[in-house]
């Protein structure tokens, strides 16, 4: 008996629908046509072949041999060598820059030009052509000439045999398992390499700067290499470390995140273990830059948050000042219009005052005049001195003159204002005045 299986029998269903929905569709979009352009729509049909439409089954790619397409494994060394003027047509076409060495990419490139990481990796540039340039490229100048698009140059391999403690045998010999033939000139250490080392301090020797006057300080003692030019033993070793960090940091500075391989000595972040392959390398790059331009994000957006909450809480304090200032304008004019009508009230309070007080004046000189009335007076005291006031008129007179010989001397009157004696120029301008 026969299994059952419900999903080969609803999958065989399906197909049937979207092979009768797509024929149907088809026939509709000829017919259309033929009505509006006058031709035959059934003799279209039967050209095209849409009475009859099937549904093809393709199984999986098979090579010429009729085997499904095996994983291509692409030897890998285990550690970088350089470029010798190689090229496999298989690979892709771009150049990975290998701890700076730039050379051919080793991912199977298929039917087009790169390979899948490569390609992926233009595509997220919005570039047409890799970031180190191409194979093509590199070989149509000197193993040793090439630049790349931005301007970089191939790292000397001494350097990096330096890096991982390489020996030119063992380089020899992993080549020859990969059939490279490596150039000797990739062995010989450039100029601005060999220069590299100890300084020498024999000009340092003979001229000695004078120190400070007095008893000199004892120093401590260094030891010396026996035979050697009396050259400190520290100063060398500070020398030597500081020559092989500048080597590294030169090495280091030429790397990138794209290296190809992973050297088993020593290996470093970027370069690819022999464990992991080309193309999880480069995802695994590609989400450590993405991780990095985040936080970088991240930090700016933060940053420009900061600075907005600053400049708004300033805009906040500027306009607290500006209406505190307006507040207290405000308050002074009301205080200064305040008093003008309080002075304005005042003055005319005054003026009314003197109106009345000069009338009186008048009568009171008329009834001394006529009915010689006599004048009240109140003896007062004015910067020490004692005077008689008028209280009807304000007329100061000399109170000593008066007591003494019983005379109403006029000196001058009294000013309501200042709370003062207006004293008159001489007698008889006064008496004139007055008497007026």
């Amino acid at each position: 008996m026969q299994q059952f299986n419900a999903s080969v029998i609803i999958s065989e269903q399906l197909n049937r629908l979207m092979v009768n929905a797509a024929q149907e569709l088809a026939q509709r979009a000829v017919s259309a046509c033929a009505e509006h352009y006058k031709f035959d729509a059934e003799e279209a049909i039967s050209l095209l072949g849409l009475n009859n439409v099937k549904l093809e089954r393709k199984g999986a790619v098979k090579d010429d041999d009729g085997e499904k397409a095996k994983k291509v494994n692409v030897p890998k060394p285990k550690f970088p060598l350089p470029y010798n003027g190689e090229f496999n047509d298989s690979y892709c076409y771009a150049l990975r820059q290998n701890n700076g060495l730039y050379t051919q990419c080793l991912g199977v490139r298929g039917n087009a030009q790169f390979c899948k990481s490569c390609t992926k990796l233009m595509q997220k540039t919005g570039s047409d052509m890799p970031e180190f340039g191409t194979i093509q490229q590199r070989q149509a100048v000197d193993i040793f000439e090439y630049v790349d698009p931005n301007g970089r140059k191939p790292i000397a391999y001494t350097k990096l045999m330096k890096k991982y403690k390489l020996t030119q045998e063992a380089v020899l010999e992993e080549a020859g398992k990969l059939n490279i033939t490596i150039n000797n000139e990739h062995f010989i250490a450039p100029e601005e390499e060999t220069k590299r080392g100890r300084r020498k301090n024999e000009d340092k020797m003979e001229e000695k700067p004078k120190g400070p006057k007095g008893r000199p300080k004892k120093e401590k003692k260094v030891m010396q290499i026996e035979g050697d030019d009396d050259e400190d033993l520290f100063a060398a070793l500070v020398q030597e470390a500081n020559n092989n960090a500048q080597e590294e940091d030169d090495v280091s500075q030429s790397s990138s995140s794209s290296d190809d391989v992973s050297p088993s000595p020593s290996p470093k972040k970027n370069a690819v273990s022999d464990e992991e392959t080309e193309a999880d390398a480069y995802e695994r790059l590609e989400r450590e830059a993405l991780k990095e331009k985040e936080k970088a994000e991240k930090a700016a957006k933060k940053e420009q948050e900061r600075i907005e909450r600053e400049a708004k809480k300033k805009a906040e304090e500027e306009e607290k000042a500006a209406k505190a200032a307006k507040k207290e304008q405000e308050r002074i004019e009301r205080e200064a219009k305040k008093k003008a009508e309080e002075e304005e009230k005042a003055a005319k309070k005054l003026s009314k005052k003197e109106k009345e007080v000069k009338p009186a004046k008048e009568e009171e000189e008329d009834d001394d005049e006529d009915d010689e009335e006599p004048d009240i007076v109140k003896k007062i005291e004015h910067d020490g001195k004692k005077y008689l006031k008028s209280k009807k008129t304000g007329i100061i007179y000399d109170y000593t003159k008066y007591v003494k010989d019983g005379e109403q001397i006029k000196v001058g009157r009294w000013n309501e204002k200042t709370n003062k004696i207006d004293f008159q120029e001489n007698d008889e301008e006064s008496e004139e005045e007055y008497d007026e």
